[in-house]
C-alpha cells in the first residue's frame, strides 16, 4: 500500500492529526517532535497515548515520521550544542517509540569545520546517544543539498552508518529536492538509476525507509534547498513521474514538505502526486 502524507502539528495532541490527515487525504503524517527553532518538547501523557494508539489504528495510519527540531546539529563543534543534540536525540528515540511512531528523521548538521572531522563528531554523539535509548523507532539520516557546510551526501551518510558499526535501525530518509539540488537530476530517468545504485553501494536499500516530497525552485546542481510545490519547480512532473514511478520508490513511505498556507492545502498537493503517479 502507498504510504502518502504531509507535516501536520501535533500541538493539540497527537491523536488530534488523524482527522486532518484523513481530511486531506492522507493515510500517514510527519510532524516536528518539538519547537523547530527551539527545543521544548511538549509532554505528552499515557491518556493522550492510548488515544492516539486507537485513533490511528481505526483509520490504518502507519508509518509515520517524527521530525527533529531545526536546532539539533550534531555537526557542530560548539560543546553545549553537542551535548543538547545528543541528548534531543536519544530522548525524541524514547518519546517515538512510547507512541509506536515507526521514524525519527535528523538533519545530520553542518560545521565550519573540515568535513571528516564533523562525520566523525557525529558518529561520536550518534553513539552517545544510541547507548543510551532500547528504541523500536528507526532512525534516519536526511539527505541534503549540500549548500554551504551541510553534511548529508550519500557517502557522508554512509561513513556515520559505518562508523556506528551498521545498527539494523539506523537508516535513510530521502529529499526529492536535496537530491535534485545536489545533482541528481530526476528529469532524466537514468538519474533515478544512478541515485539508487549509489545508494545500494554506500550503504544499501535496505536501509533506506522515507521519501520527502519537494519540488525544487532552483535547477539541479544548485546545492541550495528551496522547497516548490510538486510539479511547480525545476523537477517538474515529468521529473516525479521517473522518480515516483520506480518499484523501489513507491515501497517508500512519502511525506510532502511543500509551501502551503495552512494543512488543508495539502489535499491539492496529495491530489497532484496521485496525479502524476496514475499517469505513470
Amino acid at each position: 500500500m502507498l504510504r502518502l502524507g504531509a507535516f501536520l502539528s501535533i500541538a493539540k495532541g497527537v491523536d488530534k492529526v488523524v482527522p486532518q490527515a484523513l481530511e486531506i487525504g492522507a493515510n500517514t503524517f510527519q510532524f516536528f517532535t518539538r519547537n523547530p527553532r527551539g527545543g521544548a518538547a511538549r509532554t505528552i501523557g499515557d491518556a493522550e497515548i492510548a488515544r492516539w494508539l486507537k485513533a490511528r489504528q481505526a483509520a490504518d495510519i502507519a508509518e509515520v515520521c517524527g521530525h527533529l527540531p531545526y536546532t539539533v546539529n550534531l555537526a557542530t563543534d560548539k560543546d553545549n550544542l553537542q551535548e543538547f543534540a545528543s541528548m534531543v536525540v536519544a530522548d525524541d528515540l524514547r518519546r517515538m517509540s512510547a507512541l509506536s511512531i515507526e521514524y525519527l528523521v535528523l538533519h545530520p548538521g553542518s560545521s565550519g569545520d573540515e568535513r571528516q572531522r564533523a562525520v566523525e563528531r557525529i558518529i561520536r554523539l550518534l553513539d552517545q546517544a544510541l547507548e543510551k535509548v532500547d528504541a523500536s523507532a528507526w532512525l534516519l539520516l536526511e539527505t541534503m543539498a549540500l549548500q554551504g557546510n551541510e553534511i548529508g551526501s550519500i557517502p557522508e551518510i554512509a561513513a556515520i552508518w559505518h562508523g556506528l558499526g551498521r545498527p539494523p535501525q539506523v537508516g535513510v530518509c530521502l529529499d526529492s529536492c536535496h537530491l535534485f539540488a545536489a545533482g541528481y537530476d530526476f528529469t532524466e530517468p537514468a538519474e533515478v538509476e544512478r541515485l539508487l545504485a549509489d545508494l545500494d553501494q554506500h550503504i544499501g536499500l535496505e536501509q533506506v525507509k522515507v521519501l520527502h516530497l519537494n519540488d525544487s525552485k532552483l535547477p539541479s546542481g544548485s546545492n541550495r534547498d528551496r522547497h516548490a510545490n510538486i510539479g511547480q519547480g525545476e523537477i517538474g512532473e515529468q521529473g516525479f513521474s521517473n522518480l515516483l514511478s520506480h518499484p523501489f520508490i513507491r515501497q517508500l513511505s512519502w511525506h510532502l514538505e511543500t509551501p502551503v498556507e495552512t494543512y488543508r492545502d495539502y489535499a491539492q498537493e496529495i491530489a497532484r502526486v496521485k496525479a502524476i503517479i496514475g499517469a505513470a
